[in-house]
């Protein structure tokens, strides 16, 4: 069993835990059979009998409150004891509201049950944690509503950073990068993308991004063009959530958008996660069905950070693999990860992909990766995002690496 799940066995009468005692588990019963008690005008009154299959102590998966009841095991009874720490952390850090939720409810049940045994909390026995999971909340209440402001007020733009051909040296594309300017700086999308994902604003976003890069990305062909007269024009990568491809109607909406903007498909590389085509294959499968008849590119962001499951490369139409940051950064600090890259770069060359390599710092890297076989890398090595503008002026300078 997980180290978070382990079994106990209780003898006839034994009592499993007392009202008033820290909760720290949750129990399933494997076998016999408990009663759960409380204590009512000098008197046990039995509330409840469980049997086999059933679930005792839940509510110390929300907090470690005391018991609301006794629990006695009526026989020889056999239980997996499921501890709280493997479920409270990851409620705490996905959604605070839902925390704050699950606790008021869990406060006022206890109160309920409380009143009814007749038993007086002592004064300043109160749920400690309560307060710091009501602030968290609202914090979070301000953020989303924040953000929400913040997109109605126009403060989110495009910057973009140039991916480079490793052989030949010069700009081969640009990725599209959303940023938010907040009161004179700048607010990390680290912040507000977790954010915008798990309030469904991400979509919003996402639009805005691709309608924003493809305009962007004509006033930089155009220039491109004239810089450059015997390259191709520069692709734009713009990074795609999985919200918005979860449903048909808003694939339609982004095939719209791209049909609208006069961008050559071929020239759009929409980026999505691993995570998108392990969740749902079928689903995964009819979108970039849609997407792929247009004759847009789809590449794969962060290649080797997420579930990394071989098995959709070759069911899925995909036509570039992004070595993750993290990947290149550490590939002359660790044989490891220098076999890693190299193994990205063999299967993605023997399934006739291309190859982007993030987070380039160094000329040594870049030199490494064009020997292995990739095709375009991106970092600071080349050039940080920047803004449209600056993106023209650097195309001017005609750069080369």
């Amino acid at each position: 069993m997980p180290e978070f799940i382990s079994s106990r066995t209780f003898a006839a009468g034994e009592e499993i835990f007392r009202i008033g005692e820290r909760g720290r588990h949750a129990y399933f019963i494997e076998s016999g059979s408990v009663e759960v008690s409380i204590p009512q005008n000098g008197d046990t009154v039995v509330i409840a009998e469980l049997g086999k299959g059933e679930i005792f102590g839940e509510m110390s998966m929300i907090d470690d409150a005391p018991r609301s009841a006794t629990v006695t095991a009526k026989v020889d009874t056999e239980v997996i004891e499921i501890q709280r720490s493997r479920f409270i952390q990851p409620l705490k850090s996905t959604d605070p509201m839902m925390d704050l939720l699950l606790r008021i409810i869990l406060a006022r049940f206890r109160d309920a049950q409380r009143q009814l045994s007749g038993i007086k909390l002592a004064p300043g026995e109160v749920d400690s944690s309560m307060e710091e999971v009501r602030a968290l909340a609202i914090q979070r209440i301000h953020n989303e509503q924040d953000l929400r402001r913040g997109l109605d007020a126009g403060e989110f733009e495009m910057h973009y950073q140039p991916i480079v051909a490793l052989i030949g040296g010069h700009i081969a594309g640009f990725e599209a990068l959303m940023r938010w300017k907040k009161e004179g700086g700048y607010i990390s999308p680290i912040e507000f993308i977790p954010l915008a994902e798990t309030t469904g604003l991400i979509i919003e976003l996402g639009r805005l991004a691709l309608e924003t890069g493809l305009k962007d990305q004509a006033r930089f062909n155009a220039d491109f063009a004239k810089v450059f007269p015997d390259l191709a024009p520069p692709f734009m990568s713009v990074n795609v959530s999985g919200l918005q491809l979860s449903e048909l109607s808003e694939i339609e909406l982004l095939v719209g958008i791209i049909k609208k903007s006069g961008a050559v498909p071929a020239t759009v590389k929409l980026e999505i996660t691993e995570s998108l085509m392990m969740e749902d294959p079928d689903h995964a499968a009819d979108a970039l069905k849609i997407l792929k008849a247009l004759g847009v590119l789809i590449a794969i962001d962060d290649f080797g950070t997420g579930y990394s499951s071989l098995s959709y490369l070759h069911q899925f139409p995909i036509d570039t693999l992004k070595i993750d940051r993290a990947f290149v950064t550490n590939m002359d600090k660790s044989e490891n990860t220098a076999r890693i890259v190299r193994s990205i770069a063999q299967l993605a060359l023997a399934l006739e992909m291309d190859i982007v390599a993030e987070g380039i710092e160094e000329k040594e890297q870049m030199d490494a990766l064009r020997e292995l076989g990739c095709q375009y890398g991106q970092g600071y090595y080349m050039a940080k995002p920047l803004p449209a503008a600056d993106i023209l002026d650097l195309i001017g300078t005609r750069p080369s690496w």
